[in-house]
């Protein structure tokens, strides 16, 4: 077939807790239509939510386009949109091809295949398997033996062997930052909620996590792969000098994995003399920091570090196969503190199994710790991880119907450990906030001046800055401060453990 225009697509809805980043897969698969098809398409990217665009918005932008092939890229609370979109590329086009990419994809691609528009899915990293499949489709040669795809072939699903993940990451070309707003962004929330400076864009160093969580995804495989030092300081001094970016949020899986690489791109940064701020929206290993690390962080701009330390029970830490010393985390926090980094704890409340007095050692421990931001995740279901084959041995008699579907609702109302044991999750997550802000909140706005100059950004969601105020006003004493309505052990049994 002939390919002319080609089609990217971000679906999704915004509401008010979405969080925003420049669509890094959609831009790296830009870059290297660009490298090996020089001249050959032309190329357009629509990010719905970032620009709120209607399907009606959206059926208008791609009629106008008029494309040969759609690739969206979605996460699973943004399937529904894609699957939307889809429909409505067949409706205009039934000849246009559709691609699916990014997690949704890799882990339910028989899903989408079955439930959406889409007729090829390519699973896992996209580059090489995206620009093969393209050479394939402009051929009309058949696709069968293009690795890291699924497909419907006379109505059965023909999933092919994995691609081998690209080992030299230097190879691929920097995303087409020339496709991104910067301004536009900065207007919006980002992974990391405030920024201290904008423009800011985020950036991967690395691919893949070698540890094995429960609740993770595995997109990026469990073999760990690292940009070099250099070819990374090249991509910030591009992002800062050509595109006055300010800011740069790090969202690898683990950045420090590599301690010795992490301290060169610090020093690096430094030698340069580029001058930049630096936040993890996704979050460093706690347990894998140095003092020398968080020093040099510091200087090379660091401001914020979000630590994932998800429970404080050491049964919990083995059972969803975390494993974080927590004791070193601690011993991290203080260190950053000392640097004047705000240092953000990410937490999760309602695993499977779990009791009332680990929901509350975890909120203690966050509320005793030298922590300035606590977020309190409950914890969510989706199928096809370890985590949900672990919840239906604790809870045998429990329906998870709803909860095999892998669109559900990330931030669903009810959450899944309510359901499970009739406790009000919601109820307790709201008064850990409380207690977690309400002992910190005017210590925080003293000792660290980048809440402050967050504030006066525009792109910083308001509500959140609302919710830390009023946790001085809103909070109640109670019997007891996290269960206020299970005061005994009885009464807070949990079925199936």
């Amino acid at each position: 077939m002939l390919i002319k225009k080609i089609l990217l697509i971000r679906p999704g809805v915004s509401f008010w807790r979405k969080r925003f980043s420049q669509p890094l897969g959609l831009l790296y698969l830009i870059s290297i239509l660009r490298q090996r098809f020089p001249g050959q398409f032309e190329i357009e990217l629509v990010e719905q939510a970032a620009y709120n665009f209607n399907f009606k918005q959206m059926r208008e932008k791609i009629k106008k386009f008029n494309p040969d092939l759609v690739g969206f890229s979605c996460m699973s609370m943004e399937a529904d949109a894609m699957a939307e979109i889809s429909r409505i590329v067949k409706e205009i086009n039934p000849k246009c091809i559709t691609v699916l990419g990014g997690p949704h994809a890799s882990v339910f691609y028989d899903y989408v295949l079955e439930k959406s528009r889409v007729d090829i899915v390519v699973i896992g990293e996209g580059e090489a398997t995206f620009s093969e499949l393209i050479q394939k489709l402009q051929k009309d040669e058949p696709i069968d033996n293009v690795n890291g795809i699924a497909f419907k072939k006379d109505d059965k699903i023909i999933l092919t062997p994995p691609r081998d993940p690209i080992e030299d990451l230097d190879s691929i070309p920097f995303p087409a930052w020339d496709m991104i707003d910067f301004k536009h962004y900065s207007k919006l929330a980002g992974m990391h909620v405030f920024s201290y400076a904008i423009p800011w864009s985020v950036i991967f160093t690395s691919r893949g996590c070698p540890f094995h969580c429960a609740y993770c995804h595995k997109i990026f495989g469990k073999r760990t792969r690292f940009r070099s030092p250099e070819n990374v300081i090249a991509e910030i001094e591009l992002l800062t000098k050509k595109y006055g970016v300010k800011e740069i949020h790090i969202v690898d899986d683990i950045f420090n994995l590599d301690l010795a690489r992490a301290k060169k791109i610090c020093d690096l940064i430094v030698e340069r003399g580029i001058k930049v701020k630096i936040a993890f929206p996704n979050g460093l290993r706690g347990d894998m920091m140095d003092k020398e690390f968080i020093h040099k962080l510091k200087q090379a701009g660091c401001y914020s570090i979000i630590y994932a330390i998800e429970t404080a029970s050491p049964r919990l830490q083995k059972l969803i196969n975390k494993n974080l010393d927590i004791d070193k985390v601690r011993q991290a926090i203080k260190w950053a503190n000392d640097e004047k980094i705000a240092t953000h704890g990410f937490f999760m409340i309602g695993f499977p199994s779990e009791t009332k007095e680990e929901i509350e050692k975890t909120i203690k421990w966050a509320c005793d710790s030298e922590l300035r931001f606590g977020v309190f995740f409950t914890v969510v279901l989706y199928p096809r991880q370890p985590l949900m084959e672990i919840a239906k041995k604790v809870y045998p008699n429990f329906d998870f119907a709803k909860w095999e579907m892998p669109t559900l609702w990330y931030w669903t109302e009810t959450p899944f450990y309510k359901k499970a044991t009739g406790i009000d999750l919601r109820e307790i997550q709201e008064n850990a906030y409380r207690q977690f802000h309400r002992k910190r909140i005017f210590s925080t706005l003293l000792h660290f001046p980048i809440p402050i100059k967050a504030i006066l950004n525009p792109g910083n969601p308001q509500w959140l800055w609302r919710n830390l105020f009023m946790s001085l006003f809103r909070y109640k004493k109670e019997k007891s401060v996290f269960f206020p309505k299970y005061k005994t052990k009885k009464e807070f049994n949990v079925k199936g453990r």
